[in-house]
């Protein structure tokens, strides 16, 4: 039988939990796609969390699917 210690098992989604596939899209400055990043994550609140620190340099459009959850604006830029 596996046996996990409890210091590794707090960080694992509970049994049955399914994962779910995001992807971050770095926006160049001419408004199309120029890298993409995948995460794997709980929900959207994990993924958004995730997102929200890659908008530095560049706008980023958070993605599941087909599905566009949300768009950040780069950190850096001035209003």
């Amino acid at each position: 039988m596996l046996h996990i210690s409890p210091e590794l098992a707090s960080g694992l989604p509970p049994v049955g939990y399914a994962m779910a596939d995001y992807r971050v899209y770095l926006v160049g400055t001419d408004g199309s796609f120029c890298d993409v990043v995948p995460l794997v994550c709980a929900d959207d609140a994990e993924a958004i969390e995730h997102a929200q620190r890659l908008a530095v340099g560049h706008d980023v459009e958070l993605w599941q699917l087909d599905r566009n959850v949300a768009v950040f604006q780069d950190k850096d830029k001035t209003p």
